[in-house]
């Protein structure tokens, strides 16, 4: 059996593809194997990544892509058992000549695995991770006011009824395996233990790891991160994921915050629209639900961007980020 999970973006991939490559021996036990290929990057399978890069392959016309050859032999030795390949970057692709280079040729069934989150929340951690990364974003005004005109103007975005029959005109014969990720509702309220349920693995033989997942950092601590310079100039990605890193660990209550990107109003019309686009969807996979996720706690917390503490919050974290630098 072929498994792969394809994200979407910001649904837990990081923590799940982690306790995978660090799992070995415990997957062995439940006779699930973590596939190699395309997570070697060449060298030879002596220094594995966590997730798999045959996705970025894929958007780069299969540049240093690992040979068909190599996916089959591994999957062949190991086609008795759960093969899976993670990748979030899967997400809204065209899977296309994935299919054509590597699954064509397999007989088993090919599940893929979405998890679904609040469409509300994924935009906001969407603008987050954008905006940390030193991506171009013109400012969170500029980056909602695109989103809510794309929700308006293109009926196929975020409709996953669309989603599932692309993937499966590009993938024939696969399996699509929806998930909401509402942690309240996963197996074992965490998306480690919710996926591993699907092969069987029971709830209680996995160990988490210890340490806490991340917090998500407030709108001002991700566009300050996201703009801040060395002394040489702007920070590289891995300069500036290893200084995200400092600044989670300082564990400053003031850097932190959740329902700080979108306002009402716009949280309002993003979980109507999206949730009336997804109704037939919801009624097919969901049939139980009277819509996919229920209104955010937040969602009657009025909350506009804009406020007076936003610049004193952005130099604070600044501050924060000049001081870990200096150490």
């Amino acid at each position: 059996m072929l498994w792969f999970h394809i994200g979407m973006p910001k649904t837990g991939s990081t923590a799940l593809q982690g306790y995978l490559h660090s799992n070995k021996a415990f997957l062995q036990n439940h006779k699930i194997r973590y596939m190699a290929t395309g997570r070697d990057r060449g060298t030879g399978r002596a220094r594995l990544i966590c997730h798999n890069s045959m996705a970025t392959s894929m958007a780069r016309g299969w540049v240093d892509a690992p040979l068909p050859e190599a996916f089959h032999q591994e999957y062949e030795a190991y086609e008795a058992q759960h093969c899976i390949v993670s990748s979030e970057m899967f997400f809204g692709r065209d899977l296309s000549s994935l299919y054509s280079r590597y699954l064509s040729t397999i007989k088993a069934p090919i599940r893929f695995v979405i998890y679904i989150r609040r469409f509300d929340e994924f935009i906001e951690a969407d603008y987050k991770q954008r905006a940390k990364n030193g991506m171009r974003t013109g400012g969170a005004d500029a980056f909602v006011a695109k989103r809510l005109a794309q929700i308006e103007s293109d009926p196929d975005y975020m409709n996953f009824t669309v989603i599932f029959d692309r993937i499966r005109q590009q993938v024939p014969g696969a399996e699509i395996i929806p998930r909401l990720y509402l942690r309240e509702e996963m197996a074992g309220n965490n998306v480690i233990t919710d996926f591993l349920s699907l092969m069987e693995v029971p709830i209680d033989d996995v160990v988490l790891p210890e340490a806490a997942a991340n917090k998500s950092l407030s709108r001002a601590a991700s566009e300050a991160l996201g703009r801040f310079e060395g002394a040489g100039g702007p920070l590289d990605k891995k300069a500036r994921r290893q200084l995200g890193r400092l600044l989670q660990d300082t564990a400053d209550p003031r850097i932190f915050g959740k329902y700080d990107v979108l306002n009402t109003t716009e949280r309002k019309a993003i979980m109507e629209t999206l949730e009336a686009r997804n109704a037939n969807m919801r009624r097919t996979v969901f049939p139980d639900r009277n819509c996919l996720f229920s209104p955010s706690q937040s969602a009657d917390t009025p909350f506009e961007r804009g406020g007076s503490h936003e610049l004193d919050d952005f130099q604070y974290v600044q501050r924060i980020l000049q001081d870990l630098v200096d150490q």
